[in-house]
Parts: C-alpha cells; structure tokens; sequence
C-alpha cells in the first residue's frame, strides 16, 4: 500500500525511530476507554455495573462506550423510551449505568440506535438515511432530556461504521456526510459533549480503495458534520488487516483527520476471530497493536476488555491479568 504523497514525512521517520527500541524501552500505550455491548449488560444491576466499573479502573480505564442504546429496526430500546412504536427492556440500562459511574467516577459515552440494515442498504438510499437519522434525533432528545443531568455523561457515540466499499463514490461520500451532520447536528443543539464514530478500512477486499483514496474520502464524510473523535478500528482482530498494514492506515486516516480538524483515536481489537467463534487475543499481540498506531493517536479504545479480557469473567481472568501486568509494567 501506498501512504501518498500528501501524507506528512515525520510520520515514517517516527515510525523508523521507535523501531529501533525494543518494546520494553518505549512508552506503554494503554487503554482509557473499552467498548461493551447492551445483550451482555443489559439485565445488570446497580452492584453489577459498580463491579465492572472498579474492575476496569484498576487497568486504568476511565469511559466506558455503549456501543448502541436502541434497536431502530426492531424499534427496542434499553432505556424507558417513549418513542411511538418502541417497546422498552424491563430494566433501564441506561438508567442503572449511568447512575453507578456516578458513584464511581467513571465516564460513559453514550451509544444512538442502530439498524442492521446499514449493512445491506445502499447508502444513496436517501428515505432509509433520512428515516434513521429521524430515529436518533428523537433519541438524543429523549437522553438529554432524561439522563443529560448525570455527571457520568461525558459525551456521545454514532454507531454507524463506514468502511472503503461505502465511500466508492462521490455521491456516497455526499449521502453519508449529510446523515451524520442531521445527526451530530441535533447532538450540538442541546450538548457540547464530544462526538465519536469508530470507520474501518479493509485491506483485504477494499479493490480499488488505495490509502490515498481512503484519506480523502474520510475527509470528505466527515468534513463540517460536527463529529470530534475518528476511532480508527485497527480490524486485526477480524482479519481485515494486518499488523504490518497498520502503519500505513493509520498514518493515512491521521492525515484525514488532521486536515479536517478531528482527533484520530486506535480502537484495538482484542480479540480474534469472527463471530460466535471469537476468542480473546494473546496480550503479545495486543501490545504489538498498541505500539504500531501509538504514533499517530490520541487515544486507545479497547473492542472489548469488557467482553474479551473480562476480570468478573473466571474465563477471561487470565487474559484481564496478563494486560494488568502490561499496564503497571510488571
């Protein structure tokens, strides 16, 4: 792959230079923030979500990310919504989440509704945009009107994930950048909380999407939405790229985001696999993830410490110590 040539030169000579050091002798990128979906912790309680928060602050983790608060399909919700047609879980999700990082102090970034139909719907599919980005702004204006006194509630996440075969065309890139600035657009009328949307790139199946092609179109979806936060997923975990692949796919979407005025955070998959047949990663190559994209990031998002390297899970207890031996570098 190439960089191109708009792409800033310091950024391989930033590269070449840490290479030279061992991991043992560089800076230890960490994870501040880790993704948890709602179908793993929507039936907990008030002393269950205390537990988790305690468990992931003892690594150093300060936010929490609800991937996504509502089902606009299926037109569920995990909180008391009062949406027309929505029906409500039985326990308020978001209500008993908020309130423990209270207690606590932990952040939580709040996740919008998502339509799994985002996967097979042409994105030029104007009324499909239009019906979704009505949906989460009656959604915004519930939670802020609802849970926006929480002290927890430190900013927002849009669920919708971009990746190459999304942005081939102009007209793509146009449609996609007017239904996140209907959305992020609703968000600062009534927050100032920060935006974050979590793009991907495929190195695998991304056909004629060079990282030059890439870096623009990233500026392009994202230019004057409103958005704050690019997090980069890495997609190692899924297979789409490679460790050797994200120097390069980094530096490119920094490039973007850069010019755009957005921070560019990593999130790091830790896990490997597709699927039901998911498995936790080994802490090795983890690190090797952290260190790669540690040039270029602000931020290290986790997808999932909550899911994969788990404390409160006997099964995932081996792999939450091996990163809380990384973290305090024992």
């Amino acid at each position: 792959m190439n960089i191109g040539q708009g792409l800033h030169s310091w950024y391989e000579k930033i590269i070449v230079f840490l290479r030279r050091f061992p991991q043992t002798m560089r800076i230890r990128p960490k994870f501040s923030s880790s993704f948890i979906q709602s179908w793993y912790c929507r039936n907990w309680d008030y002393d269950r979500w205390l537990e988790e928060y305690r468990m992931l602050q003892a690594i150093g983790i300060q936010e929490v990310i609800l991937q996504s608060i509502s089902d606009t399909k299926s037109h569920f919700a995990v909180y008391q919504t009062n949406m027309k047609g929505y029906s409500s879980h039985n326990v308020d999700m978001l209500e008993t989440a908020l309130s423990a990082a209270d207690r606590t102090g932990m952040n939580v970034r709040i996740g919008l509704g998502f339509n799994d139909d985002w996967w097979s719907v042409e994105n030029q599919d104007g009324k499909w945009l239009a019906r979704e980005a009505e949906a989460n702004s009656l959604i915004i204006t519930e939670v802020m009107m609802m849970y926006g006194g929480h002290q927890s509630f430190t900013g927002w996440y849009i669920p919708y994930e971009f990746n190459p075969l999304m942005v081939l065309t102009h007209d793509q890139q146009t449609h996609l950048n007017g239904f996140l600035q209907k959305i992020a657009g609703t968000i600062k009328l009534s927050s100032t909380k920060s935006i974050m949307i979590a793009p991907y790139y495929n190195a695998r199946v991304s056909g004629p999407v060079t990282l030059t092609f890439w870096s623009h179109a990233v500026r392009h979806v994202l230019k004057d939405t409103g958005i704050d936060i690019i997090a980069l997923q890495d997609s190692v975990g899924a297979g789409f790229n490679t460790l050797r692949d994200l120097d390069e796919i980094f530096a490119a979407t920094k490039n973007a985001a850069d010019e755009i005025g957005l921070s560019l955070y990593a999130v790091s998959e830790t896990f490997e696999g597709n699927g039901n047949k998911s498995r936790p990663a080994s802490q090795s190559r983890i690190n090797e993830q952290l260190f790669r994209a540690s040039p270029f990031v602000r931020e290290f998002v986790a997808f999932s410490i909550n899911h994969y390297q788990n404390g409160n899970e006997p099964v995932q207890a081996s792999g939450y110590r091996d990163y809380y031996r990384y973290y305090f570098n024992k």
